[in-house]
């Protein structure tokens, strides 16, 4: 393979590589701001400086490709000199209203600052300002922390295929904004923050609550439906406050939906059922118990089991059937229109598909069957969920029968419920899933459950050592 040379390191390269990627496999960190891997090269802002031996002047690496013999530096003084001018232009114009910016702590011009510019300003004439746009529920945007990268006008062309972002007007009056100021269409919005290198473009459900140092960070898997996307849940004091995509070239590469990102909000919401109930009574777990083995002993139960719950849930309630509930049936349910995987589907051109579970080929795998291949339900039906399974795809196949209710649920769901146990959300809880294309992924808890809260495997448990100990008497 071809070889080049980046500060004084030798190092293989592939035909089509940029020197920032090769620099980095190197450990060279090259600053950037309008590159980003997932977009087209534009080679505009000019922060990635470079000086290559025989080239007359600098180069910018984003848009310079590798070659045998190449020889690199990315620390000599006409590179200093060049990204020091760099990021005396860029801040021109800036606010430097770091103290009150959502991407303090995160952001790429106060990184690149630090690290390549200069404590002096030669700068005093009056900065220009703009008011602040609302480009719909997920995104605002503040002009006087853009620096013009066109990330976000690319992004909107190349990734989530809708031409929405554009830049109006030219040189110090350059404007970023939507067409005709309308609000954001994409369902994929909140990738506009993510690859915003300042704090231009934030996000309302996040804007102000929390200062990025302070957030702990887990990295977990997307149950927002069957693509598995890898995510970053952010959240401090037990409370999450955002999640953020993590790149997987193989699944999602460095995006993810709105959809998804915003969906752990039910996990939080007021109206969650967090301590067991009979009827519309709260009771204890003693009680809750006893009186789940009074509905279910000696009676043969069907167990609905939503395609939202791990691999190690769904195997559970399978082995509890086969100890203490022999001839019961059990089946998954999860989507409106979606029984089986062979149903499943890209439901956009990005990431999103039809099956709105993340594990329903993990259920398939373990060889449970759809809802729609129950045929007579029993007197008793035990629905389980993990939160994300559609409850009216499995209520509307067992209407009139006694329901028994285990994992999450809202207080507006559990009406028609004889018994009610909560258990844990996919925030809560570790486990395994599948995804749509056959990959095994492991989400991970990243706060601790209310204490008022089991899992599944618990409450199984427990039911069975009050069948086992009345049996001993």
């Amino acid at each position: 393979m071809p070889k080049c040379t980046i500060d004084g390191k030798e190092i293989e390269v592939k035909p089509g590589e940029n020197l920032i990627t090769v620099a980095k496999r190197a450990g060279v960190d090259i600053p950037v701001f309008c590159y980003h891997p997932g977009l087209t090269v534009v080679a505009q802002c000019r922060m990635c400086y470079v000086e290559v031996e025989k080239m007359p002047k600098l180069q910018t690496a984003c848009s310079t490709m590798a070659a045998e013999g190449m020889v690199v530096k990315t620390q000599s003084d006409p590179v200093v000199k060049g990204r020091a001018g760099t990021m005396e232009f860029l801040l021109l114009n800036h606010p430097l209203d770091c103290p009150i910016c959502d991407k303090a702590g995160e952001c790429d011009l106060q990184d690149n600052s630090y690290g390549h510019g200069s404590a002096y300003m030669r700068h005093s004439e009056e900065r220009r300002t703009y008011v602040d746009v609302d480009m719909g529920p997920v995104i605002e945007k503040n002009m006087n922390r853009c620096i013009h990268c066109t990330r976000c006008i690319r992004f909107g062309e190349e990734v989530a295929g809708i031409h929405e972002m554009v830049a109006i007007k030219r040189g110090n009056n350059i404007d970023i904004t939507t067409i005709d100021g309308n609000p954001l269409k994409t369902e994929y919005a909140g990738n506009y923050a993510d690859i915003c290198p300042t704090g231009s473009l934030t996000l309302r459900d996040f804007r102000f609550r929390k200062r990025a140092w302070m957030l702990k960070k887990t990295a977990t898997v997307c149950e927002g439906c069957s693509k598995g996307c890898n995510m970053e849940i952010q959240h401090e004091g037990n409370v999450i406050y955002r999640c953020v995509p993590r790149e997987n070239l193989e699944i999602n590469k460095h995006w993810m939906c709105d959809e998804g990102r915003f969906n752990y909000h039910y996990t939080q919401d007021p109206t969650r059922v967090l301590t067991p109930r009979s009827g519309e009574a709260t009771i204890g777990w003693e009680n809750a118990i006893q009186n789940l083995k009074d509905l279910t002993d000696g009676k043969k139960i069907t167990f609905l089991v939503g395609s939202d719950l791990t691999q190690e849930e769904l195997a559970t309630v399978q082995e509890y059937i086969n100890a203490y509930q022999k001839g019961s049936s059990i089946h998954h349910f999860g989507t409106d229109g979606v029984s089986e995987s062979v149903d499943d589907g890209q439901a956009d051109k990005i990431l999103k598909m039809k099956s709105k579970t993340s594990n329903l080929s993990g259920a398939e795998k373990l060889g449970i069957k759809s809802i729609s291949h129950l045929k007579t339900a029993t007197d008793v039906v035990v629905v389980i969920r993990g939160g994300r399974a559609d409850l009216n795809v499995a209520l509307k196949q067992v209407q009139g029968k006694k329901l028994i209710g285990m994992g999450v649920f809202l207080e507006k769901e559990i009406s028609t419920f004889s018994l009610v146990l909560p258990g844990l959300a996919f925030t809560e809880k570790e486990g395994t899933i599948i995804n749509h294309a056959g990959i095994e992924q492991k989400i991970k808890r990243a706060i601790v459950p209310k204490n008022t809260v089991k899992a599944v495997s618990e409450v199984l448990m427990l039911a069975a050592n009050k069948k086992a100990k009345e049996a001993v008497v």
